[in-house]
């Protein structure tokens, strides 16, 4: 018989199943086969031995043996590829079914159906990164070696495809056609030549499953690409990251690996010591300003983790580098904590940071306090740590302060206690503010209130009924002398009302020591009864100062301040008193918890 006519043989007994004198079951599917080609092709038929458990026969009849193998790599179908191939037939391999058919003949033993399988997988899947893409996507892993084999073969093209990509690019830019928008899905958007294949290449790597995403940009992170001097060579390297991000990415978990890829590349390589930014800041503050804005998105709580770590990097780096930016920190777009990190590295570094440097910096801050006042989008508590985070020296203008402490206020006004309000207030250095501004803060209630700035307020208006006393007449003296009684009576409502907080929390520490809560009531009520009788001869005595003639505005002007200097001076050591009791008691109750 030639050989052609035998191999029309072996292929016919296949198909029909004729002079079957085996039955394999896999995974409850029965094949009738032959052993002589089984064992022929496969070490695991020549080894089966002949009355062992897993051979039976059939019927004593029929000497039919059945074979069962149980949990195959490859199940049924690499199975029945594998078998095709004992009997020469074409084997039909496909993307899909290779490793099957390869698992199934590994664990079969079938030498020449393995070799044949990974040189189909070298010449159709491992030849061409998009073509490794496409197979990692719908590759489910079968428990076998084979599983190593594929995954690292394709993880090695994708790498080789990065890296090259990587060395090879000049620049990297947005489409002319880009417009920004939100974080969208949208259709799939390239630039052209070098940068159209690294941003294709890095939006399908990073939408890979976990398991290879993870993998691929580890082995990336160590390739040795110093991505520190390739982003230098930027031509619009943020507009770029903003298209990927928003363009290109169909999901936030790509966008994620997205951001950790370049991340960790270039912290891998960043130096230890300043600068750290040269020429490159604008690819460190977009990768911080988008996984800034992708945090609250990200519902895995692995993924999540992940992300924060290289965003708590990048903030150490960027903000021990502020000054070196080549854009002005405003330009862009950061939450109220991550801004609060930024300078708090930045004001912590351990250098000597130039006054120039300090003042630019904080004036970019104040951009940011008004913009998040605007938007509602930081508390009191971080408002007050961004402002505070400089020396008074930094800011020589509170102007812009002032409108964002007053938008702020108005945008919220249910859910920011007096307190907090007071607190707020408290940070305008009254000499810092413009005329303008000046102007529309004292006529502002809640700013005017303030006791420093009343005192200043006083202090003002008494100087200027002294520079006019002499050359100014009854009416417009008058005038002035109202102003000055306003400011008191304001200063002494404002006193009043802190003293009153103070007797509230005095007894509150009477309640828990349980002790000298009556002596103290008693000479509080005395002081509040003293800063009443004090607030209703002030407005008695504006009463009269109004209705005095001309003739007796000077022995008026005299009274007056004298009495207001006097409740001044009074309610001060009021306050002073009050303040010590406060401390003697704190006192006790420390000795009294020890």
């Amino acid at each position: 018989m030639t050989k052609e006519g035998l191999d029309g043989w072996l292929q016919r007994l296949r198909t029909t199943g004729e002079y079957s004198d085996v039955v394999v079951k896999v995974n409850g599917e029965e094949f009738h086969l032959h052993m002589l080609p089984l064992m022929n092709a496969s070490a695991y038929f020549r080894n089966l031995p002949s009355s062992s458990d897993g051979v039976q026969q059939i019927h004593n009849l029929t000497g039919r043996k059945l074979v069962t193998i149980h949990e195959l790599p490859g199940g049924v179908e690499g199975f029945a590829i594998s078998a095709d191939m004992c009997y020469l037939l074409k084997p039909n391999l496909t993307e899909l079914n290779v490793a099957r058919v390869c698992a199934a003949a590994e664990f079969l033993a079938m030498e020449e159906v393995a070799e044949r399988a990974k040189q189909f997988m070298e010449s159709h899947i491992f030849v061409q990164w998009r073509n490794c893409i496409k197979f990692l996507h719908s590759y489910t892993r079968l428990g076998s070696a084979v599983d190593g084999y594929v995954e690292s073969s394709c993880q090695k093209v994708l790498v080789s495809a990065c890296v090259k990509s990587l060395t090879e690019i000049k620049h990297v830019s947005a489409p002319s056609s880009y417009i920004s928008g939100p974080l969208a899905a949208v259709t799939l958007k390239q630039s052209s030549g070098t940068c159209q294949t690294l941003t294709e290449l890095l939006v399908r790597v990073c939408s890979l499953p976990d398991i290879y995403a993870a993998d691929i940009i580890d082995t990336l992170v160590d390739s040795g690409v110093n991505l520190n001097l390739k982003c230098r060579q930027g031509r619009n390297i943020r507009s770029w990251l903003e298209n990927v991000m928003e363009n290109e990415c169909q999901n936030d978990k790509a966008r994620c690996w997205i951001l950790l890829c370049l991340s960790k590349m270039l912290l891998k390589n960043a130096p230890s010591k300043r600068p750290c930014m040269e020429l490159s800041s604008q690819y460190w503050c977009s990768l911080l300003e988008h996984a800034d804005q992708l945090l609250p998105f990200l519902e895995d709580p692995l993924t999540k983790a992940r992300l924060i770590g290289v965003k708590t990097m990048l903030e150490e780096k960027i903000g021990e580098s502020l000054d070196e930016m080549d854009e002005y920190l405003r330009d862009y777009k950061f939450g109220p904590e991550t801004l609060l990190s930024l300078v708090e590295y930045y004001v912590n570094t351990g250098e000597q940071i130039s006054r120039q440097s300090l003042e630019e910096i904080a004036g970019d801050v104040d951009q940011f306090l008004w913009f998040y006042a605007e938007e509602c989008s930081i508390s009191v508590n971080t408002f007050l740590s961004l402002f505070r985070a400089f020396p008074p020296s930094a800011r020589s203008s509170h102007d812009t302060v002032y409108g964002a402490i007053e938008k702020l206020l108005s945008n919220m006004p249910d859910s920011c206690a007096p307190e907090d309000q007071q607190q707020l207030w408290s940070l305008i250095d009254h000499s810092k503010l413009s005329p303008s501004v000046t102007a529309m803060a004292l006529n502002n209630p809640m700013f005017s209130t303030q006791p420093e700035t009343l005192e200043v307020v006083l202090h003002h208006h008494s100087q200027e009924l002294a520079a006019r006393a002499e050359h100014t007449d009854g009416h417009h003296l008058r005038q002035i002398m109202q102003k000055v009684i306003d400011a008191s009576l304001k200063l002494l409502d404002e006193n009043s009302r802190r003293s009153r907080e103070i007797v509230a929390l005095q007894k509150q520490y009477g309640e828990l020591l349980h002790s000298r809560s009556q002596t103290l009531d008693h000479e509080l009520g005395i002081v509040d009864d003293f800063l009443r009788r004090k607030h209703q001869r002030a407005h008695n005595l504006s009463r009269t100062s109004i209705s005095s003639e001309t003739g007796e505005s000077e022995m008026s002007e005299n009274t007056s301040l004298d009495t207001v200097s006097s409740s001044i001076t009074v309610l001060r050591c009021g306050r002073r008193r009050l303040v010590d009791m406060l401390r003697d008691d704190a006192a006790d109750c420390s000795s009294a918890s020890c």
